[in-house]
């Protein structure tokens, strides 16, 4: 049996033997399957990255099933959930509490008076529903225009904004915030002179 050095040298005087043109065959082999393993890489990311909105959808749908099936083998989980995650067990309510709505300006359809106070001062009702934050915005905001009203932003935040609106009819503030779980919640503040 040979030792290693005897073996390494046996070995190194064959590949010297090897002529110029084999190790530039076996070269451009070595950078062909480099280069294909390069290309299938590339490819494989691009169509993972073409794929992602289809896989969140489907991951979203397969959550939901997930959940009513959990909800159905364990019906008093939800209530666990709700004692550990803040704002998990919030409840909009299902009908209005007592007053009216202020201003010139429907209330977003399927929001709910959930708040009224009145008096010298002011008028002011809040209302609570799930509804798109945008869609509501845009709702208080062209309702007050065409009524003539101008409109000024007090505050805006990723969760909250506020807006003044002037008119000839009164001073009107609208309050729309973001919630957890697709809630908003408005408040409609008439400023009484």
């Amino acid at each position: 049996m040979l030792d290693p050095v005897q073996l390494s040298q046996k070995v190194l005087s064959s590949l010297g033997r090897v002529r110029a043109r084999t190790w530039l065959i076996l070269g451009g082999a070595a950078l062909a399957v480099l280069g294909l393993m390069v290309w299938a890489g590339i490819a494989l990311l691009s169509w993972l990255w073409a794929q992602a909105p289809q896989l969140a959808v489907t991951g979203r749908q397969w959550a939901g099933e997930a959940m009513t099936q959990v909800e159905e083998v364990a019906p008093g989980l939800k209530n666990e959930v709700v004692k550990w995650l803040p704002g998990a067990g919030e409840v909009t309510p299902e009908r209005d509490v007592s007053g009216s709505d202020p201003g010139p300006v429907d209330r977003f359809p399927g929001l709910v008076r959930s708040r009224f106070v009145r008096d010298e001062s002011l008028i002011e009702a809040t209302y609570v529903g799930r509804a798109d934050f945008d869609a509501v915005l845009t709702h208080y905001v062209q309702g007050f225009a065409g009524g003539g009203f101008t409109q000024e932003v007090l505050a805006a935040a990723a969760e909250e904004e506020r807006h003044q609106f002037v008119g000839a009819s009164g001073r009107f503030e609208v309050r729309i915030g973001r919630r957890p779980g697709g809630v908003v919640e408005v408040g409609v503040r008439q400023v009484l002179q």
